[in-house]
């Protein structure tokens, strides 16, 4: 097996980015090792439980060993039950000349005290940044050279491992990206019309790799199949198939960040440039703001055959519709198109939407029986070289019931538990019509 899907993320909201003090300093004694404020926190368990609801999760998270960045692993950690590990090539991109200290940050033995229980056996980093600063060019050299030894290194260490998770920086976010995808500097558009890799803080990025890398492996022999199952690093190609997504987070996108930003990213002279920048904006006009969202859970209902067939709908169809505010919205499921009609659920369906399990493989996550021993990974590398509403009104679609959710007795060992909602779903559309396009 190989690593074949990546996700990297950034740390949550850090606590020098609210608007008023007062702000703890750092725990770890070291400059600019800020924690994350009460909403980053709860944006990084929003960002374990969407990791929870899908199905191709983490099997391992590695972190940059600043604070904020562990405090993000950490209900990740928990949920899912897999183990995190410190990486200092993903950590955060310093200039030469920042002042007053280029931090770096706390060691093992430190930070394993704050996170007991989270942070696995000790990790030898794959690179250490340039503790006297990185030019821009040199921290995109040292995420370029990253990649061919972390993937040959998790690969050896956990054979078994497809999906990893890495927790990073804003910077280190985007670096780490585009040099992943193969592009010259980490200023470029990812296509012609100016896109680029979104940083907000806790969103997230995946990487896959092109189907095509493998189609070698599936048509040899069952023979050559075991010699061919590794692929190269360098020859396998990816592509992005989430940016910056914050679609979990109740609050949305906060604090993007990018290579055009003068300011490094969460520092004094970021957030002093975003107070100016809102001052002198002009105010949206209040036409022009967007309405308010509320979320209703339907039950739909696909026809079949007769009573004794059941309709089966692919894990990759993609759901369409439109007119719910009509008497007969239109769907599109897959290749076929359907008509619904409107009534009144009998009975009761409840909607769970933080109801997930953790996809565990039968194989174990222990290292390989090569090294059983304690990972040493040889020296470690410094670099010197980052709708309107319509005519119809649904009435009491969804009564919201707070319930303690079962997953935070897991998630909060010691912290006070949460309550999820839980909706009770009162309206059904039966779909009919079918036809294949």
């Amino acid at each position: 097996m190989v690593v074949s899907t990546i996700y990297i993320a950034r740390h949550g909201y850090r606590s020098n980015w609210l608007p008023e003090g007062p702000y703890p300093d750092p725990l770890t004694g070291i400059d600019s090792d800020v924690p994350l404020a009460e909403h980053g926190v709860h944006q990084a368990k929003e960002l374990a439980h969407y990791l929870l609801s899908l199905d191709n999760q983490p099997e391992v998270v590695f972190s940059s060993p600043f604070y904020r960045c562990l405090q993000t692993t950490q209900p990740i950690a928990r949920l899912l039950e897999i183990p995190v590990y410190l990486e200092r090539g993903i950590g955060e991109w310093y200039r030469p000349d920042r002042k007053p200290v280029i931090p770096v940050p706390a060691g093992y033995d430190i930070l394993s005290k704050y996170f007991p229980g989270v942070i696995g056996p000790e990790w030898e980093s794959t690179l250490v940044p340039n503790e006297k600063g990185e030019t821009e060019q040199e921290m995109y050299t040292r995420c370029k050279v990253f990649w061919n030894l972390f993937i040959e290194k998790v690969e050896k260490e956990y054979p078994n491992v497809e999906c990893i998770l890495l927790v990073t920086h804003a910077a280190s976010k985007i670096a780490l990206g585009m040099s992943l995808l193969g592009y010259a500097n980490p200023r470029m558009s990812l296509n012609e019309n100016g896109v680029k890799i979104r940083s907000g803080s806790c969103s997230l990025d995946k990487y896959e790799v092109l189907r095509k890398s493998f189609d070698i492996i599936e048509e040899a022999s069952d023979q050559d199949r075991a010699a061919l199952n590794y692929i190269p690093f360098k020859d396998r190609k990816w592509v992005l198939t989430m940016n910056g997504n914050t679609e979990f987070l109740s609050s949305g996108e906060e604090m993007n960040w990018n290579f055009d930003c003068v300011a490094e990213a969460g520092s004094d002279a970021d957030i002093k440039r975003r107070q100016e920048t809102k001052k002198t904006s002009s105010p949206v006009p209040e036409a022009d703001e967007q309405p308010e969202l509320e979320t209703v859970y339907i039950s739909v209902d696909i026809p079949s055959g007769s009573y004794k067939d059941r309709t089966e709908i692919a894990k990759s169809a993609i759901l369409q519709y439109s007119g719910l505010e009509t008497d007969a919205p239109l769907f599109r499921i897959g290749n076929r198109l359907y008509e619904g009609s409107w009534e009144r659920l009998v009975g009761t369906e409840l909607a769970f939407p933080n109801a997930a399990h953790i996809h565990k493989k039968t194989a174990s996550l222990l290292p390989s029986a090569e090294s059983d021993k304690k990972i040493s990974g040889g020296q470690s590398t410094e670099l010197s070289a980052t709708n309107d509403s319509g005519p119809r009104k649904l009435e009491n679609d969804a009564e919201i019931l707070n319930l303690t959710n079962d997953d935070e007795h897991h998630l909060e060992d010691k912290e006070k538990l949460q309550s999820e909602k839980i909706y009770r779903i009162k309206e059904r559309i039966i779909l009919s019509n079918v036809r294949p396009m």
